[in-house]
């Protein structure tokens, strides 16, 4: 980590960091000014980027302790500004707005984690060095299996041509769904213990019943499958296994390579339950962990938080970053308690992105609380209707949709209201509420 006692975002032109011209900066609470180039940004403050890594390397500047990359907050400074409907502003503005919100962010993180400095890669980093899991050994069964059950998002089969199709995220209100799935019981990281056939109900040839034994008694259950069939379109969906966590990688045991990407051998019981309601699956092999791990995480709940975007961006670092290694690297944990979470992600947005499928758009990909779609003029205005029944946002950047009612009591249509009207200086204002509310309690506890 770098000490870091200020924060600010700078905006090249066109993202790229090789841009002379156009380039505006904004610190935390100051006002914008014009760069030309990256020495030219004070050296006392992280800088968040829309220069994603890549592109940040090429320009030799990922070294550079004041420079971090548009995925630093986890959501990328593009998307926020799709979700924000900023993208029509004076470039002076979107700084100056993406500055407090991101400010009033890093501010939570470093309340609610007890920062002292801010961390190189991203908050999720930070996340994973304080509270991520420690790998198993190389080349025991437990770290083949963890490895093989992880999938961070899938890419999908893509058939349907639109045309002039509006391509966009729904995303899942990121407080409560991190609050979901920090409460949630995760399996311990240590060994697994290989179940013999006659312990299990049917000898484990009944899926279902296999499935229901170990939701009854809360089992952290594993299962090496063969996937014989799927149901068409969410086959197409699931598209095994695009997006797994390598696409080549030596086995532990130096047999040879295999492609993760079209491989399912594990998977973990959220996504077993998936398959056994939508496919022909053969278990070949069961395993169970040790037991289950501690909650360790919370969010700090009130209304403002629950509301606020900054602490939804914090929200989703601290689930995010109960996935990456106990290290400064920030790369993905392969251990049991990562696979588990990405399947009960990655299942909560299929079962959302089937529906959305049926409805006629296209999906793209899915996982991280988010599904990107493809959607045709035909069905447009029944986003806000089907984010309603299903309980996700949209964003500002749609226009002409006619919303839903909102209930003052429920906090996704409150911001969700706020996104529509893109009511930017309300959004801050809930922010600074909610740091305020979150700097007391923390000083209460001391």
């Amino acid at each position: 980590m770098q000490a870091m006692p200020r924060i600010g975002v700078a905006l090249y032109e066109n993202g790229s960091p090789f841009s002379r011209d156009g380039n505006v900066a904004c610190e935390f609470r100051k006002q914008p000014f014009a760069f030309s180039s990256a020495s030219e940004l004070p050296g006392q403050t992280l800088w968040v980027t829309n220069v994603n890594l890549s592109s940040l390397i090429d320009a030799g500047l990922h070294r550079n302790p004041k420079i971090a990359h548009d995925g630093y907050y986890r959501t990328r400074i593009a998307q926020m500004s799709v979700e924000l409907g900023l993208d029509n502003l004076p470039v002076e503005q979107r700084a100056a707005i993406l500055s407090e919100i991101l400010g009033d962010a890093a501010e939570m993180a470093r309340l609610q984690l007890g920062l002292t400095q801010y961390p190189s890669y991203g908050l999720a980093q930070a996340v994973g060095q304080l509270h991520g899991p420690i790998e198993p050994p190389a080349g025991s069964a437990v770290a083949r299996v963890a490895e093989q059950a992880c999938q961070r998002y899938t890419a999908c089969e893509r058939d349907k041509t639109f045309k002039n199709p509006e391509i966009f995220d729904f995303w899942f209100p990121r407080f409560a769904y991190a609050d979901d799935l920090l409460e949630l019981p995760k399996p311990i990281d240590g060994n697994l213990k290989t179940v013999p056939p006659h312990m299990l109900p049917s000898m484990g040839q009944n899926v279902g019943e296999l499935v229901d034994w170990a939701t009854q008694n809360q089992l952290p259950l594993f299962a090496r499958i063969k996937i014989q069939g799927l149901e068409e379109t969410v086959g197409k969906l699931m598209n095994y296994g695009a997006g797994a966590q390598e696409i080549n990688r030596s086995t532990d045991s130096g047999t040879g390579n295999y492609q993760a990407r079209n491989m399912r051998e594990w998977a973990s019981l959220p996504e077993l339950d998936m398959l056994s309601q939508v496919g022909d699956i053969s278990v070949l092999q069961v395993a169970i962990a040790e037991g289950w791990s501690g909650k360790g995480l919370h969010l700090y709940h009130s209304r403002l938080s629950s509301i606020s975007y900054a602490y939804g961006l914090v929200a989703e670092n601290l689930w995010v970053g109960l996935t990456r290694q106990s290290n400064p690297s920030g790369r993905v944990a392969r251990t049991l308690s990562t696979a588990w979470l990405q399947a009960i992600d990655r299942m909560r947005c299929l079962r959302v992105a089937e529906r959305l499928h049926n409805l006629g758009m296209e999906i793209i990909h899915y996982g991280n609380g988010r599904i990107r779609v493809a959607c045709p003029i035909s069905v447009r205005a029944l986003i806000p209707q089907i984010a309603l029944e299903e309980g996700l946002l949209y964003p500002a950047c749609l226009e002409g949709l006619t919303p839903y009612r909102t209930q003052s009591n429920n906090p996704t249509h409150v911001f969700q209201h706020l996104l529509n009207e893109r009511d930017h200086g309300r959004i801050i204002r809930v922010d600074l509420a909610a740091l305020k509310e979150l700097e007391a309690s923390v000083h209460a506890l001391k």
